[in-house]
């Protein structure tokens, strides 16, 4: 559904590139996570795909059609996206930030409607109870379930995120994660997501690409790239929830705590 051709990105005419020549195919239904520490490409690659930032050189296919003929206000209509930020719009209420593409792309009121209320109830808030209330009357995952909400609004079946849940506190991003592999389930959809939380990537993940240096160093199934990691960066950073759990457990015990 969506690949990367020899994607490309420089921000200094060519001095240095941010991405570097990433080949990718993503599977139809699949949720793939780009995972890699801070600077090392991981949105830039994910901006290009809606065309938020232009590719330098290479090409992005979504099924099948460059996406440089497409025009990218429609491009970014057609996809949905979903930010750590979230981004909505203050002054519009809940209904109105989730219809906010669908009325762009002139559907009907009662359409617009009935897609809210579905949206709504699909992220588990009563349409009834918080359609008519302000972003800033909710907390801060109702917000992230909204953000979740407008980026399905027009059905599209491709969805980029970024960082969604970084933002949110333990608990809450807990019960948002479940929530959001639950909705992915049921829906089906093409899901490109970046992180640096390992933790994240593995419990939502089929494929992890672990990018550095602008580059894919890895690409597999969570259980591979844990078992077999074809680098010592990729063990190192696969192996980073095993070690935060190990000093846990120490802790428990009553271990010194200055030995961890």
């Amino acid at each position: 559904m969506v690949s990367l051709k020899k994607v490309s990105k420089s921000f200094d005419n060519g001095l240095s590139f941010a991405v570097k020549e990433i080949d990718l195919d993503i599977r139809p239904g699949e949720l793939l996570v780009f995972l890699g520490e801070s600077g090392c490409g991981k949105t830039t690659t994910l901006k290009t795909i809606n065309r938020l930032i232009e590719p330098t050189s290479g090409k992005i296919l979504i099924n099948g059609e460059d996406t440089s003929k497409t025009d990218p206000v429609n491009l970014r209509r057609s996809i949905g996206y979903v930010f750590q930020e979230i981004g909505l719009f203050p002054h519009i209420n809940i209904a109105g930030n989730i219809g906010m593409v669908p009325k762009l792309l002139g559907w009907p009121d009662d359409r617009i409607k009935s897609r809210t209320d579905e949206l709504l109830n699909l992220v588990g808030l009563e349409p009834d109870k918080y359609q008519d209330r302000m972003p800033h009357e909710l907390s801060g995952g109702q917000q992230q379930r909204i953000g979740v909400a407008r980026a399905l609004a027009a059905g599209s079946k491709i969805m980029l995120m970024d960082e969604p849940f970084g933002a949110l506190d333990p608990i809450t991003r807990t019960n948002l994660i479940e929530e959001f592999a639950r909705i992915n389930k049921e829906l089906k959809l093409t899901v490109v997501m970046v992180t640096h939380d390992v933790l994240e990537a593995l419990i939502l993940a089929d494929r992890i690409a672990i990018m550095r240096s602008g580059e894919i160093l890895a690409l597999g199934k969570p259980a591979e790239l844990i078992s077999r990691p074809p680098h010592p960066y990729v063990s190192e950073l696969l192996n980073s929830p095993r070690r935060q759990t190990e000093k846990v457990n120490r802790i428990i015990r009553g271990d010194n705590k200055n030995d961890l």
